[in-house]
């Protein structure tokens, strides 16, 4: 007998498409715009007490912070989704990344911009970054990765049930074991599907908005250059190798 969270979800999923903004397809996600804003200010609100408690400053570059700001809403103007509350949020350390949550939260760690290790070097540069987590917002990529990650999880409890109704009872458990050990490598938070799509996206907003698409060229050259270093680039993570 299926538990009441695979069952909830099977029965729910065929009632959880909606429509894409950005492409206009169909695509499974059991969460609403609002969740996604909700959880997007959850998980802001996580990233800044973690910093805190490691004695980040934040926020404490007003000028830099202006600049950030006036790019987000600059680009969220053009966007598919221009009415979400974006936001962003500057974190006083040497990481060198930008992230994105759900409903438009945008983080972005000083070490980006660093005059020796960062990635970025103009406005153009700064905001062909900023067009690419703004897209993985519109896409709603991390919703969708949700209903994924929710789904392959309803459908291991499945498998894991019919196991134990045939006295399988062990393989059962390696089943729920295998998914909690695997399902973070097996469904990323942003598949390579979605940092493609993040990087088509990205540049048609920038364009837009006003903003040079070749500055994307430089960026990439540059972490082209950073690979052959030891320390770790943590921006764009999930995407395939830039000799593309």
């Amino acid at each position: 007998m299926l538990t009441t969270a695979a069952a909830v979800y099977l029965v729910g999923l065929g009632a959880c498409t909606s429509v894409d903004s950005v492409t206009g397809r169909p695509v499974a996600n059991l969460y609403t715009l609002d969740e996604d804003i909700r959880l997007g200010r959850a998980t802001l609100q996580d990233n800044i007490r973690r910093m805190r408690k490691a004695g980040v400053r934040i926020n404490a570059d007003p000028v830099r912070l202006a600049q950030l700001s006036n790019i987000v809403q600059r680009i969220a103007r053009v966007s598919d989704m221009p009415q979400l509350p974006y936001s962003v949020t500057l974190f006083h350390t040497g990481i060198v990344n930008a992230a994105a949550a759900p409903g438009g939260s945008i983080m972005v760690f000083e070490g980006l911009y660093d005059p020796e290790e960062g990635l970025v070097h103009d406005e153009d540069e700064l905001a062909a970054v900023l067009a690419h987590e703004i897209a993985h917002v519109n896409c709603r990529h991390t919703t969708e990765r949700l209903t994924i990650m929710l789904g392959v999880g309803a459908l291991v409890e499945v498998a894991a049930e019919i196991a134990e109704d045939n006295d399988a009872g062990t393989l059962g458990d390696v089943l729920r074991g295998a998914f909690v050990v695997g399902g973070a490598v097996l469904v990323p938070m942003y598949s390579r599907r979605d940092e493609f799509e993040a990087d088509r996206v990205g540049l048609f907003y920038m364009a837009r908005a006003g903003y040079d698409p070749r500055a994307a060229v430089r960026i990439w050259k540059r972490v082209a250059a950073h690979q052959g270093k030891r320390q770790s680039v943590s921006i764009f993570a999930t995407h395939p190798s830039d000799a593309r």
